[in-house]
């Protein structure tokens, strides 16, 4: 994972001297999306290792148009920066927490993934299983740094491959079970890496057992990148409103080849 840290590290420091980034300035010049360059950026939360990856677009932030951070810096140095990510769902969600709240997305996670049975989840405690569902389990950020919007028809190929090269390098330092990328603008952003992909269309049921009016769907790809053939997902209807997260789990994991 070093090329990862590397870069984490470099930009880490960079923060910390100049309160901003200036690769995350440069990003909003060249594609016209604004990202924060002012706020701490977030490549990943969880395990390097794990056996599980999920990926998303970037760290969902409200839109910073200041020059410069402002305020206290949060860490003292990398490491105790590196290990906040590492650990971010005990950071959260342990019982050591004063004050803990329940996060959506990170139940919507624990949903989504339950299926797979790759994470051991408890029947008792929801926290417990928050703090699992991020700490087992690899989520990657396709750009690192935190905006309102990922507006993809303003991606271009030149600013937004040395992201996803970073991205799949990092994916193919471990042996993985499964790797899902998560929201159908991927099947796009990922479509000079992908030699192989099937479709998949279907209604899920919803909780009062009938039928979703609207259909999900999922694929199946295989991603070449520095003579590695990575098997992966898409799925396309993770972030659907009012979608069964629990049943789309488990027909993703049905669908998913190994």
């Amino acid at each position: 994972m070093m090329k990862l840290i590397d870069v984490m590290k470099n930009d880490f420091e960079e923060f910390h001297e100049n309160r901003k980034i200036e690769r995350a300035k440069n990003f909003t010049e060249m594609t016209g999306m604004h990202v924060n360059h002012n706020e701490y950026p977030a490549y990943f939360f969880g395990d390097l290792n794990a056996k599980f990856v999920l990926i998303h677009l970037n760290p969902k932030q409200k839109d910073n148009k200041s020059d410069e951070y402002e305020g206290k810096l949060k860490y003292t140095d990398f490491k105790e920066y590196f290990n906040f990510h590492q650990n971010f769902g005990n950071f959260h969600y342990s019982n050591l927490i004063p004050k803990r709240s329940k996060s959506r997305f990170d139940s919507k996670q624990i949903r989504f993934i339950k299926p797979f049975n790759i994470i051991d989840l408890s029947d008792k405690d929801d926290y417990i299983n928050l703090e699992r569902v991020i700490d087992k389990k690899l989520q990657l950020e396709l750009v690192p740094f935190g905006s309102d919007a990922f507006k993809t028809s303003l991606m271009n190929k030149e600013t937004l491959n040395p992201y996803i090269d970073l991205l799949l390098d990092t994916i193919t330092q471990q042996k993985r079970d499964y790797i899902i990328f998560c929201g159908k603008v991927f099947e796009s952003l990922l479509q000079d890496y992908i030699v192989e992909k099937q479709d998949h269309t279907f209604w899920l049921p919803k909780k009062d057992k009938t039928t979703a009016k609207n259909k999900s769907n999922f694929s199946n790809i295989v991603l070449e990148f520095n003579s590695h053939k990575i098997q992966a997902g898409i799925a396309h209807s993770f972030a659907q409103q009012g979608l069964n997260m629990d049943e789309y789990g488990k027909k993703c994991c049905e669908l998913y080849e190994h």
